[in-house]
């Protein structure tokens, strides 16, 4: 029977089955098949990912992955990390951020949505503690995503604004929940889905940052057809895999105009003669957003020269 990886413990499976959820583990075959093959990613199965199962009275056993239609994941640095997928079969990316405590980080949101464009899974922003928020940090947030494909929405968990609009976005998706510890992400959840009881952790006061709620990635099935992928609290993201001069297709905005500049292919840096630095120049192109660009491509260049060298 066919089912969906819920949660990963190790060598042992949730799946989640005909309304049930069984503890499962991988066929010996398909370990060793993926141990022998030297695959790229750390771990064979990830939540997310649909699977064939037998069950034998109230364990399972995974016979087959079905073939992935996409994966969010990191990698960090280092010469021989493998990818760590995150989430399989992924219908939307939800980044969490907040006006205060934490602030907002929107160059960690960048490089989320670097990930998302590689993998052609749609981005939504979603900015919590409206509350707290003065008009010209919003004023900020819509000026620095101006002309790209990024959905925002701003949300406040404690006043209940804009809860039922993002949760009328997440309808009948399976959405991967990700931000920083302290963002709001299980408040969110718990206002979306009250029937969930999701325990929640204060921002810490000494270090204004987060306490980590989530421990594992693990898929809550909030409604049969509407699953949220919650991730613990990440301070970084790594995408070491993508190679510094295809960042920039990852920027809606500036793959939108590169066809006018006169290099191409063109990084947008050092060449003369480049739109993209012509439209940051006129406002066009926010300003911080190509130095959040910059900041990334320069990472991994160096990066790359240091792998190979």
């Amino acid at each position: 029977m066919r089912g969906v990886v819920s949660k990963v413990m190790g060598l042992y499976y949730t799946v989640y089955h005909d309304s049930t959820y069984t503890n499962c583990v991988l066929r010996g075959k398909l370990r060793q098949k993926f141990e022998s093959e030297d695959e790229k990613f750390s771990n064979p199965v990830a939540v997310g990912d649909e699977v064939e199962i037998t069950v034998d009275d109230s364990t399972g056993v995974i016979e087959e992955i079905v073939p992935r239609k996409n994966y969010f994941s990191r990698k960090e640095k280092g010469k021989h990390r493998k990818i760590d997928i995150i989430a399989a079969n992924c219908d939307c990316v939800v980044v969490m951020q907040s006006f205060a405590l934490p602030k907002l980080n929107l160059r960690f949101a960048d490089r989320i949505a670097v990930r998302c464009g590689q993998q052609h899974i749609p981005l939504i922003l979603c900015v919590n503690k409206q509350d707290l928020a003065l008009e010209k940090d919003i004023e900020y947030l819509r000026e620095y995503y101006k002309n790209t494909d990024i959905s925002i929405i701003i949300t406040s968990a404690k006043t209940g604004y804009n809860v039922d609009e993002l949760k009328n976005m997440l309808y009948n998706k399976t959405s991967v929940f990700i931000g920083y510890s302290g963002v709001g992400k299980t408040s969110i959840l718990n206002a979306m889905y009250p029937h969930l009881h999701l325990r929640v952790s204060d921002v810490s006061l000494s270090t204004g940052k987060g306490r980590h709620t989530t421990t594992n990635v693990s898929m809550i099935i909030v409604e049969e057809h509407t699953r949220i992928i919650d991730t613990p609290g990440l301070r970084e993201f790594g995408i070491m895999d993508i190679e510094p001069h295809l960042v920039s297709k990852y920027f809606y905005e500036f793959e939108k105009y590169a066809s006018w500049c006169a290099f191409k292919p063109c990084t947008h840096d050092h060449e003369p003669d480049c739109e993209v630095k012509r439209l940051v120049q006129k406002g066009v192109i926010h300003e911080e957003r190509y130095i959040s660009y910059i900041n990334i491509l320069n990472s991994l260049k160096d990066y790359y020269a240091t792998m190979y060298s």
